[in-house]
């Protein structure tokens, strides 16, 4: 098993910031001497972390309107994020598909299929960084309920909301910019 510096971040961050906000909840206090131990729960709550926000990916793409992949397709984007060349786009990827009517989220993985076939670009630094927002997103809202439950009479433990709210548009527009580059690729390479 092969692990990147990547791998280790994304779960280690995610984790130590969830193990650090559930210690007091679970009546615990943090001990410096455990720093080795915390360090390996951190990873396993990181992993959890991935699996949980992979499974709540539809609730978030509900929240934001739509997957940011077939939103462009459509001709949605958000705030500076869009896809000009939409029409002409999903009029090719409709010519790569059998099915008479393909929707829009097929039509993404025809893209992503061809992009992910080339090397040397920068799709999988979209990709992980848009894993990485979505984990970080789930990660805020899960300590954000122990933060509250523990300090609910302090008015500083609600600022967790306002956390919460910028990591929910830090993880929509990560995923346009993850799909935004799939498409310009994908137009780069079948000269679109």
């Amino acid at each position: 098993m092969n692990f990147k510096s990547y791998d280790i971040l994304s779960s280690l961050v995610p984790g130590f910031i969830m193990l650090l906000s559930y210690l007091p909840f679970l009546g615990f206090e943090y001990n410096k001497d455990y720093v080795i131990g915390y360090t390996a729960i951190a990873f396993g709550l990181g992993y959890l972390l991935n699996i949980l926000s992979s499974l709540l990916e539809e609730f978030y793409f509900f929240s934001w309107g739509g997957r940011p992949s077939c939103n462009l397709l459509a001709g949605k984007g958000m705030w500076k994020i869009k896809q000009y060349n939409h029409s002409k786009l999903k009029n090719h990827l409709i010519s790569k598909t059998n099915n008479p009517s393909p929707c829009n989220k097929e039509l993404f993985s025809i893209a992503m299929r061809t992009v992910f076939s080339m090397k040397d670009t920068r799709i999988e630094d979209f990709s992980n960084s848009y894993a990485f927002s979505r984990t970080m997103l789930t990660c805020s809202i899960l300590s954000t309920f122990v933060i509250i439950a523990n300090y609910y009479d302090d008015w500083r433990a609600y600022l967790s909301l306002i956390v919460v709210i910028l990591f929910w548009y830090r993880a929509k527009q990560r995923g346009y910019y993850f799909s935004k580059e799939v498409l310009q690729i994908y137009s780069k390479i079948e000269n679109i």
